[in-house]
């Protein structure tokens, strides 16, 4: 009788055990690679300035096998005797080769009628793009910017690039006018550079150049605003 009882122990023990097979770990999603896209083929990005100063206009063009990108401007903004830092970013699916943003630096309320609360004192700030292409590889983009009037240019004539390796002593023609330096992330069609730094107006970007550092930058032929190409 004890027999039968380990046996009958046994066969249970083992019948509990079939079947069962040790479940898999879940696969990781594979990161994005990232890539650094040849100068030629990168996009070429606009922020212009609004007449006001208080919008930015965000132009991509030249977009090529690129699925999404997504945008982030940061900059600093005076509230009293505060400052804050502001922002405004969003994802964007591509379906074209070019798309455009408004980026207000303030706020909006539009539940019955717009309203806007414009942040005050703005004069720079960083705008970073992240580009994923259609084999999803990542590149991404980032500089520094300035906004400045062309009264606040005129009484400092001199303006640079955040890390010195751009600057440009000139005079607008208009006071009212907005401007904004970057480097740029890719070349207009048909140029070709080493690198690129692009100077955008909120009217006719006119006014006169007096000199550019580094001296083998080649200036743009209309006036003060457009690009500036190094060899």
């Amino acid at each position: 009788m004890t027999v039968l009882i380990v046996m009958l122990s046994t066969f249970l023990l083992t019948g509990c055990t079939k079947g069962k097979t040790t479940p898999k770990a879940p696969s990781p999603t594979p990161t994005p690679r990232l890539v650094e896209i040849p100068l030629s083929e990168r996009p070429y990005v606009s922020l212009i300035p609004r007449a006001d100063g208080h919008e930015l206009k965000l132009i991509i063009k030249n977009i090529k096998n690129i699925t999404d990108i997504e945008y982030e401007l940061l900059y600093i903004a005076k509230d009293e005797e505060n400052e804050i830092e502001k922002g405004v970013g969003d994802s964007l699916k591509i379906t074209g080769q070019s798309i455009e943003r408004d980026l207000l630096l303030g706020t909006s309320s539009c539940t019955n009628g717009c309203k806007y609360k414009y942040d005050d004192n703005v004069h720079g700030g960083t705008l970073k793009l992240i580009f994923t292409t259609k084999n999803s590889q990542v590149a991404t983009y980032e500089t520094p910017f300035t906004l400045i009037s062309g009264d606040e240019w005129k009484k400092q004539p001199t303006l640079s690039f955040h890390d010195g390796s751009f600057t440009i002593q000139a005079t607008p023609s208009s006071a009212s006018e907005f401007f904004v330096l970057i480097k740029n992330y890719g070349l207009p069609s048909g140029a070709t550079a080493s690198q690129i730094f692009s100077i955008f107006s909120s009217s006719t970007g006119k006014g006169k150049l007096v000199s550019v550092t580094p001296p083998s930058i080649t200036p743009p032929s209309t006036g003060l605003s457009g690009n500036y190409l190094l060899p």
